[in-house]
């Protein structure tokens, strides 16, 4: 295979628009990339995303679909609003489970975010957050996370990688090995999570211990360093947190995939080559790239491509060996199957209609609602 495709095989790149024109039929042809991230700038209509991801897919051999992917967590972190049904943060599905003891309204909250996602051809989401909310001063997780202990957060992920995945959509737990404790934001810098490692045991990875015994397809990396597990490197770019700890000690054999490249806990920290060799070396099996930008509204960056080019440059020097790449193509493989992914074909208007937003939606929607209000 050449190595163009090869590189692209581990990467989900974003892209500007919200219809497949010229421009995107060449990248896919020219780089083979093992699939998409969806931003608010390419979300229009339920419509107009359903023929999106149509079209997407029609890019791609029937029995090998592209991962097409999307942020969809809930709260203050999703890119489809409304006509889509609009569910609360994860805080507050946790916080019903502590009152409660029921993950009911959880497990059908994931099952509703499933049947809408793939009802638009959606196929792997980057939820659920693994992390537990245990720094009052942290920017960037706060009510993501189900709650402050890892028992809260184990039992809810789990309901919901169930959820999604028995629905034919990835579930990607982040960000391992645990975000909840930082007090910068990876998008803008590189945070420093100071816990020794039994803090690190008792605490951030119990959640991560949970999913992979779950089954979940993919687990995020964090752009954050880890000095008690790694005191040079951070975890996305670390053999010792992704090899050593995550495959070999907490025995996952899933996808292990990056959080966005462009954000400044890597970018620009260190060269694209050494971007790119070091993931790979570490155990990443896709990298994501395309952000946009770090708030997602400016026009395409040129990152994923510069990562993009790097790589096949490795691979074509033999830099990175054909075993490693082999190891990833495998993984994409298996979570494809355990999933049960396939082809997209978008559904006429009337019946794209009655699964978005469906009325039993919005009686989940107003459950919660009136759950919330019970409590408190």
């Amino acid at each position: 295979m050449h190595a163009n495709h090869l590189a692209g095989g581990m990467f989900i790149l974003g892209f500007d628009g919200t219809a497949v024109d010229a421009g995107l039929r060449e990248t896919v042809r020219r780089w083979r990339p093992a699939g998409f991230i969806l931003f608010r700038r390419n979300i229009g209509t339920p419509l107009q995303l359903a023929r999106l991801c149509a079209d997407l897919h029609g890019l791609y051999p029937s029995d090998d679909p592209p991962l097409i992917s999307v942020d969809q967590e809930g709260g203050r972190v999703a890119r489809l609003r409304a006509p889509f049904t609009e569910l609360p943060s994860a805080r507050v599905l946790g916080a019903l489970y502590a009152r409660t003891g029921s993950l009911a309204l959880a497990a059908r909250a994931a099952a509703v975010t499933a049947a809408e996602l793939t009802a638009v051809g959606i196929n792997f989401n980057y939820a659920p957050v693994l992390d537990v909310d245990s720094n009052p001063a942290n920017p960037i997780i706060g009510d993501r996370a189900y709650g402050g202990t890892p028992e809260l957060v184990s039992a809810v992920a789990r309901a919901v990688i169930d959820g999604y995945q028995r629905h034919g959509l990835m579930a990607c737990g982040k960000h391992f090995p645990g975000h909840g404790d930082t007090a910068t934001d990876s998008h803008l810098d590189l945070p420093v999570v100071p816990r020794d490692r039994e803090s690190l045991e008792d605490i951030e990875l119990p959640p991560f211990r949970d999913a992979v015994a779950a089954g979940v397809a993919a687990l995020m990396t964090a752009h954050v360093l880890y000095p008690a597990l790694d005191p040079d490197w951070p975890a996305t770019l670390s053999g010792a947190i992704l090899t050593d700890l995550l495959r070999d000690e907490l025995g996952y054999d899933g996808l292990i995939v990056t959080d966005n490249m462009e954000m400044r806990g890597v970018w620009g920290r260190w060269p694209a080559a050494e971007l790119t060799r070091r993931a790979v070396n570490a155990g990443c099996d896709l990298f994501i790239g395309g952000g946009g930008g770090l708030d997602g509204r400016h026009p395409q960056t040129e990152i994923q491509l510069e990562l993009l080019t790097t790589l096949a440059g490795q691979i074509a020097a033999g830099e990175v060996g054909s075993a490693r790449l082999a190891a990833s193509a495998a993984r994409l493989r298996a979570a494809k199957q355990q999933c049960m992914l396939r082809s997209y074909a978008a559904p006429d208007a009337e019946t794209l209609a009655q699964r978005i937003n469906a009325p039993a939606h919005q009686a989940l929607v107003a459950e919660l609602a009136a759950a919330q209000q019970a409590a408190g």
